[in-house]
């Protein structure tokens, strides 16, 4: 099934996180209205016709080649890329796998994708001139999972909470307590990625990626949003964050920025090709670019439907995908991460590079 409308259940303090919430019903074309400035068609003689040979480009990704990834898919799939001349190696990432910060550093990759704002952020305090160029998700889908029986909906209910998560969310769990005025008062029980600590309720709440465990929940275990589990993300916890960010050296964009700017066009029409379609970029993912990782195809589905409600706010609509915005950097996003204890951040008018976006949405594009 294709969302047909925006959901603003992970931005609420009690999300309904289901499908009906996220498939309301508005208008007939049946894809998610996501702002101005869409792109409509092929590149014109201005950008990929400019450049008389493919040039190669090696991309690290935060994570393993999951449906996180899915408009990357569709343009490499749809041969997008190829129409820019551009010729696209993907690099997995993952827990075993080098950061793709670091990639990026050592030059063993030219163009990075991560999840994780902070981290990013805080490879630019360390010396490392990175540039964002945007970001597909405007809400980090991070967040907490809990059983119906015993739910987390807002930071007073991790009060006294054994939390299961991975060590590194002990920060941002911190800064929850904090910017509630809350005396941290919890218990972090390390354990992996998978549900079944919470279904043991070897603790009340479970670290969590929307696009993910609670997926789980719904397809493995038959459990019903709302009425068997709880899902909140760290934004509606009072800790927003970009996810799902592309970035590079601002070396890259001094001397390949046309590069730069066909890779991101090419990009944007494969989001938007995945707003129109999740089930397709799903099937690639299973059945070519992670066909080795065992995904089940519903559950890529389901989370491609989820993580497409993450990807629009006021100024995606006004401005088209990607946009980010350093004026919200430099306020509430930086405000949790200072709750957090990150110091020495970057200035958010520095990192962020909006000329790429400019000039793909100039009209450099036909119809």
């Amino acid at each position: 099934m294709k969302p047909t409308a925006r959901s603003s259940w992970q931005n609420e303090s009690t999300p309904a996180w289901s499908r009906r919430h996220l498939l309301k019903a508005a208008g007939a074309t049946g894809a998610v209205a996501l702002g101005g400035g869409l792109l409509a068609g092929c590149s014109d003689a201005g950008s990929a016709q400019a450049s008389s040979s493919t040039d190669k480009i090696r991309v690290a990704l935060g994570w393993l080649k999951d449906i996180e990834f899915a408009g990357f898919w569709n343009a490499d799939a749809s041969g997008y890329y190829a129409e820019e001349n551009l010729s696209v190696e993907f690099q997995a990432g993952g827990p075993n796998a080098p950061d793709a910060t670091g990639l990026l550093a050592n030059g063993q990759a030219d163009i990075g994708v991560h999840a994780n704002m902070q981290i990013l952020l805080q490879a630019i305090a360390k010396g490392n001139d990175f540039r964002m160029v945007g970001a597909a998700l405007q809400t980090n889908p991070g967040g907490l999972l809990s059983l119906a029986s015993d739910p987390v909906r807002k930071p007073q209910d991790l009060v006294g909470a054994k939390v299961l998560g991975q060590v590194g969310a002990k920060p941002q769990l911190n800064a929850i307590f904090a910017l509630a005025g809350l005396k941290r008062d919890y218990e972090l029980v390390p354990v992996g990625f998978t549900v079944d600590p919470l279904l043991q309720k070897k603790g009340k709440v479970l670290t969590c990626y929307m696009t993910g465990q609670p997926v789980t929940l719904e397809f493995k275990h038959k459990m019903k949003p709302g009425k068997d589990f709880v899902a909140v993300t760290y934004e509606s916890l009072g800790l927003p964050a970009y996810a799902t960010i592309v970035f590079c050296k601002q070396s890259f964009l001094k001397e390949k920025r046309d590069v730069m700017e066909r890779f991101m066009r090419a990009t944007l029409r494969g989001w938007q090709d995945n707003t129109k379609d999740p089930e397709r970029a799903a099937h690639l993912v299973v059945e070519k670019y992670g066909a080795d990782l065992g995904l089940d195809l519903s559950e890529q589905i389901r989370g491609n439907e989820v993580q497409i409600t993450f990807m629009e706010n006021d100024l995606t609509r006004e401005k088209g995908l990607f946009r980010m915005d350093a004026e919200r950097l430099d306020g509430p996003m930086y405000a949790g991460l200072r709750a957090a204890g990150v110091k020495d951040l970057p200035d958010a008018r520095e990192v962020i590079d909006n000329s790429v976006l400019d000039a793909v949405y100039r009209g450099r594009t036909r119809v």
